[in-house]
């Protein structure tokens, strides 16, 4: 054996063509994703491989620890949101309430991360049931969520 390679290197790159078709079969054409699935399926294998037992088949552990990883990731991307930050809307030129329009997207950017997302839903007209589904919370709690964040943009803007 070559000093060079250790031996999770070789048996990486003699069961790549596993790890690519599992990329493949959870993230389709889409390049970057498959890109980034493989690095986390290799960071996780990296991570399972001091108590992976040299006596078990590597294809049967990489197929595993690969699967885990793909499905894991499937399901957190199936959680996040795709939402465009609220400072790369257009804001209506209308002048009866550009001024107005503009104050309330500044008090909106102060929010945490969450409730822009939440609000950009709700503002884009998007019922509390859908943004319910979209978010993974209850509709009583995007009801909830709301409200509360309407009152923290009163609280801003009465600090201003």
């Amino acid at each position: 054996m070559n000093q060079e390679e250790h031996p999770f290197v070789i048996m990486i790159s003699k069961h790549t063509a596993l790890i690519n078709k599992i990329c493949c079969s959870f993230c389709g054409n889409i390049v970057e994703d498959k890109e980034d699935l493989r690095q986390d399926i290799i960071l996780n294998l990296w991570r399972g491989w001091k108590r992976w037992k040299p006596n078990h088949k590597p294809i049967t552990w990489i197929y595993r620890v690969s699967m885990n990883t793909a499905i894991s990731w499937k399901r957190n991307r199936m959680k996040q949101v795709e939402t465009q930050p609220l400072y790369d809307y257009d804001i209506p030129q209308d002048d009866n309430n550009k001024e107005a329009i503009e104050q309330l997207y500044h008090l909106i950017r102060q929010l945490p991360a969450n409730d822009q997302k939440l609000l950009q839903l709700y503002i884009e007209g998007w019922s509390g049931n859908e943004i319910a589904k979209m978010m993974h919370i209850s509709e009583s709690n995007v009801t909830t969520r709301v409200a509360r964040i309407k009152e923290k943009l009163k609280e801003i803007n009465n600090r201003i």
